[in-house]
């Protein structure tokens, strides 16, 4: 039986706060990162509502049965009165509500005690509530929930028995919290997801699918097409440009072509922009931002032409250049400092943190395995040799032995220890 993990996010401190104070919330996010989650756990909710794909609304009171109800009965003879009572009310899927039923929902924001939560899953809904026209502008806060922080599921992992260098390599595909719904972290990641390919990779498409049914677009082929020149290695916008051109998918090569399909993707929470360093020709890097998404999209071909499962091989060595990215993000983070990249020539700089005057403060080389005291020390002259100011390592296996010039080195353990605090500092600055 599958042994279910949740991961505790720093956002459930937010969500908390604003059930208290009664405020209104709008979360709103790509599909399956985990806002009912939070919702559900940290909200104290006394009425909660899902408004169906068919416009119905599912209603839930504290402690009693789920009922059907169409959403003017809905409105009417629950959320509106619930409203003016002391509780919390919930409106997930909101999206999916006639906007008629929006300014019954805003005259109600004059005489409440009531803490509301609106939930969307799509990003057109969080541009159409604060547009100048929109009754509820001005009385919600926007809240984006992106895919779980690396920091918190790390300790999640780690909290729920994994050891160290497995919650750290787990980490990098668990941070899309519907992985845990079909695939237990356990033994080598790289070997699950290769196993259970097969499964999961549907699964993600219907999830993207999702993302562009609910935007409204018509441009999915396109959209999918990015994506899976991304997985490919494709990060710079000319390069994306150039084969979405040869593909017929765009009028011309040019990266302004693509720029803002990049931008909606961006918007999306699917596709993540970091600023290179000393990369001569581009100034962002593109890529997926879900290292999930990137593994399953890269073996795709091979799964969904062929039928073959894909080399564990393969998929490590992907789980490998995720590695960086993902620790990169909460080394950046607990430094304070901006997370970027960089391509100096045939050796890639694995995490680049910048300061705001895009100066290169610190530089690590990542590896899942262990590192002789060799090969960080020639690491560390080559990072000073470029400009870095401060050379680091993140060897999960740890240094196997003493290095010289490495200003920081850390393995496994001291990453937990690492991610356990800032996790920690997230919350109490949320709460």
């Amino acid at each position: 039986m599958l042994r279910r993990i949740s991961i505790e996010r720093w956002e459930c401190q937010l969500v908390k706060k604003a059930a208290e104070e009664a405020r209104w919330l709008l979360l709103y996010g790509r599909r399956k990162t985990g806002k009912t989650w939070l919702l559900r756990r940290c909200s104290n909710w006394s009425l909660y509502v899902t408004v169906t794909s068919e416009g119905s609304c599912i209603v839930e009171e504290r402690g009693g049965a789920p009922r059907l109800l169409a959403p003017r009965q809905c409105l009417g003879e629950k959320v509106l009165p619930a409203l003016r009572r002391q509780g919390v009310v919930v409106l997930d899927e909101f999206q999916r509500l006639p906007r008629i039923h929006w300014d019954s929902i805003a005259a109600a924001s004059w005489d409440t005690e009531a803490s509301l939560m609106l939930c969307g899953s799509s990003m057109a809904v969080a541009r159409a509530v604060f547009e100048k026209h929109s009754p509820l502008l001005g009385l919600l806060i926007p809240l984006h929930v992106d895919i779980a922080s690396y920091e918190d599921t790390l300790a999640s992992l780690a909290a729920a028995g994994l050891e160290p260098r497995q919650a750290a390599l787990w980490a990098v595909v668990a941070r899309d919290p519907w992985l845990l719904r079909h695939l237990a972290p356990a033994g080598d990641p790289a070997e699950a997801l290769a196993r259970e390919a097969h499964r999961l990779e549907p699964a993600a498409r219907g999830l993207i699918g999702e993302v562009f049914e609910e935007e409204e677009r018509q441009l999915t082929r396109l959209y999918d097409a990015v994506l899976s020149l991304l997985a490919q290695g494709y990060w710079s916008a000319a390069s994306l440009a150039k084969k979405l051109h040869e593909a017929g998918l765009v009028s011309k090569p040019a990266p302004s072509s693509v720029t803002g399909v990049l931008d909606v993707l961006a918007s999306m929470g699917l596709v993540q922009r970091l600023p290179l360093w000393r990369t001569r020709g581009a100034r962002r890097y593109y890529r997926h931002r879900s290292s999930l998404l990137a593994v399953l999209y890269a073996t795709a071909p091979l799964v969904e032409e062929i039928g073959l499962q894909p080399s564990s091989e393969e998929i490590r060595s992907r789980l490998g250049l995720e590695l960086g990215f993902n620790i990169g993000e909460m080394l950046a983070a607990e430094k304070k400092l901006r997370q970027g990249y960089s391509l100096p020539g045939p050796r890639d700089i694995d995490i680049v943190l910048l300061d705001k005057k895009g100066r290169a403060k610190w530089g690590y080389e990542v590896k899942a395995g262990a590192m002789t005291p060799g090969e960080a020390e020639e690491l560390a002259r080559w990072l000073h040799s470029l400009g870095v100011e401060n050379a680091g390592v993140v060897a999960l296996a740890g240094i196997r032995g003493e290095a010289r010039g490495l200003a920081e080195a850390v393995d496994a353990q001291d990453l937990l220890e690492r991610a356990q605090r800032l996790a920690e500092e997230r919350r109490r600055e949320a709460g």
